[in-house]
């Protein structure tokens, strides 16, 4: 049995929180699919004979943390920007203990299944072991954790740049993502600068509000787990949804906004665009329009790129992009558009269409192909809506929205 899981984005609390019930919840789940994998088509159970669990990126989110808040930032070279970024890792991880201990804890000594008696029923109080092999990709917010291998290895985690077997391939994506792609070294991409000197800055700011950051403290968090193209739009509908301190929560947004802006023409991010993207999108943002004007359609075309390839055959998972590209069945687990604080989840796969689910970090869950597909649920909520991936065809530039 394979498990991909994505975007869990623990952060290092200083901005956003880690909830230890969404933790628990995965790995409730992943012990009721072991169980219910083993099921097979003609209704006999065999315990599966192992699982592999795939974390595709972005498992940690070191970006969104006041510990920024100084001189230094992520793509700085040298040692005292490698510091910060260790410590915040190190703090996101300590918040992730529930994930990562239970996920540590399979990889040394297995996971407990029932037995099958010889009439191929599961016998309860007779348990066996079944294997579990983990793997911790890189992201695009948490590349440091591939200097983490020889000390995860030690906890049976596996640290790839991507993982495969026959017919199926996962990988974070983000190297396919032009907002996440630098040109050089020490000079931040769109999508940085935008997380670390816009919405990284803009909570530091609320936190230091003490009329403004109990209540905002959620619009923060909304913030991180959005895409570039969302953020005014969600700034938008909290203000209008403010009963009091919306002027207040406006005018610390512009001033991140202007200093993002000013931070930007230091250190222009890369970025590969025909315009002046940083004004343009520093308008946009003053702005607070939920989609750009018709004549920024460009600024659509930045920052909400499709994947940029096709397969010929096989499943491709992406922890990064959300959709599907043409000439391949991709199972994509990031943001959807408009539900970035609640995603919608993928958790198991029929054929070839992914079932999804509005909970907590996304992951798919592939039961063995002799057997049936079952919904694995992580909470006990209605059975999750079926939702085929149509096929975009990627664009570098497209017309105006």
């Amino acid at each position: 049995m394979l498990v991909v899981t994505a975007n869990w984005a623990l952060a290092d609390g200083s901005l956003v929180a880690t909830s230890r019930r969404g933790q628990e919840e995965f790995l409730e789940a992943v012990h009721r699919a072991a169980f219910r994998s083993g099921v097979r088509r003609d209704g006999r159970y065999e315990p599966i004979d192992g699982i592999d669990v795939v974390l595709a990126g972005d498992t940690f989110d070191p970006l969104t943390s006041t510990a920024w808040a100084g001189g230094g930032r992520p793509w700085h070279q040298g040692g005292r920007a490698a510091a910060v970024a260790a410590a915040v890792m190190l703090a996101a991880a300590a918040r992730g203990r529930r994930l990562l201990a239970g996920l540590a804890a399979w990889a040394r000594t297995g996971l407990m299944v029932p037995a099958a008696d010889r009439r191929g029923r599961p016998v309860f109080g007779r348990d066996r072991r079944v294997p579990v092999r983990v793997t911790i990709l890189p992201g695009d917010r948490d590349p440091w954790i591939a200097g983490a291998g020889a000390r995860l290895a030690r906890r049976g985690i596996e640290v790839a740049g991507a993982w495969s077997v026959p017919g199926i391939s996962v990988c974070h994506g983000a190297e396919f993502d032009p907002l996440w792609t630098a040109a050089e070294p020490g000079r931040p991409t769109l999508a940085a600068s935008l997380a670390v000197d816009l919405v990284a800055r803009f909570g530091t700011a609320l936190r230091g509000r003490p009329d403004l950051w109990p209540a905002c403290r959620p619009l923060v968090a909304q913030l991180a787990a959005s895409r570039a193209l969302e953020l005014p739009g969600v700034v938008a509908e909290w203000l209008a949804a403010m009963e009091r301190s919306a002027a207040a929560l406006r005018d610390t947004w512009l001033a991140a906004v202007a200093a993002w802006r000013r931070q930007a023409r230091i250190v222009e991010p890369a970025c590969d665009a025909s315009f002046d993207a940083i004004d343009a999108i520093a308008g946009w943002m003053e702005a607070l329009h939920h989609r750009p004007p018709d004549a920024a359609g460009a600024i659509t075309a930045l920052l909400d790129p499709r994947p940029p390839f096709g397969a010929e055959s096989g499943t491709v998972v992406l922890g990064h992009w959300s959709g599907a590209a043409a000439g391949a069945t991709i199972v994509g687990l990031g943001p959807t558009p408009g539900n970035a604080v609640d995603p919608a989840a993928v958790v198991t796969l029929a054929g070839v269409a992914p079932a999804r689910q509005r909970r907590g970090p996304e992951h798919v869950v592939f039961p063995d192909p002799d057997r049936p597909a079952v919904h694995y649920r992580l909470a006990a909520e209605d059975p999750p809506p079926r939702r085929t991936f149509a096929p975009p065809v990627y664009q570098r530039i497209v017309e105006a929205a």
